[in-house]
């Protein structure tokens, strides 16, 4: 008989991992204002330009679909009913 395989739960995006997102971000932006980018990545300045415009855009839509579902989900079960007189 094989060993089952038991899966790990594990919560994908708590605090400490978003963090760990910002950390990373803000020390990008140290090296870019300090003018030290290529001490930090070996990426060209449009290549970490066009990664940041999709990490913006990204982050912008998430916020945009949670805000969506967070609405849909307040009128969930709602219906309009027709006034009679």
């Amino acid at each position: 008989m094989s060993p089952t395989h038991q899966p790990t739960l594990q919560l994908l995006y708590n605090d400490a991992r978003l963090s760990s997102l910002f950390d990373a971000l803000d020390e990008l932006h140290s090296a870019a204002s300090d003018g030290s980018l290529g001490t930090v990545t070996t990426l060209s300045n449009a290549e970490m330009i066009a990664w940041l415009r999709d990490l913006i855009y990204t982050a912008q839509e998430t916020i945009e679909e949670i805000q969506d579902n967070s609405v849909t989900a307040a009128f969930e079960g709602l219906s309009l009913v027709r006034k009679t007189s």
